[in-house]
């Protein structure tokens, strides 16, 4: 009869799949659209200070 050694871990499957709960899907869908858009903003933000840069410079110019 064999004797098997059953402290040793084995590369066996045990057939178990970590599946999050819906709760933790919708947390993750929710934390993906608050970071797109924090990006968008951003964006938007740097758009805005450029134009901003723009006119005071042409402003400055107009006035010389």
């Amino acid at each position: 009869m064999a004797t098997y050694d059953l402290t040793k871990k084995t590369n066996a499957s045990t057939g178990t799949k970590i599946v999050p709960s819906s709760q933790e899907i919708r947390i993750q869908r929710l934390e993906n659209k608050v970071s797109s858009q924090s990006e968008k903003l951003d964006h938007i933000v740097n758009l805005l200070n450029e134009l901003s840069e723009k006119k005071s410079t042409s402003w400055n110019n107009s006035r010389v």
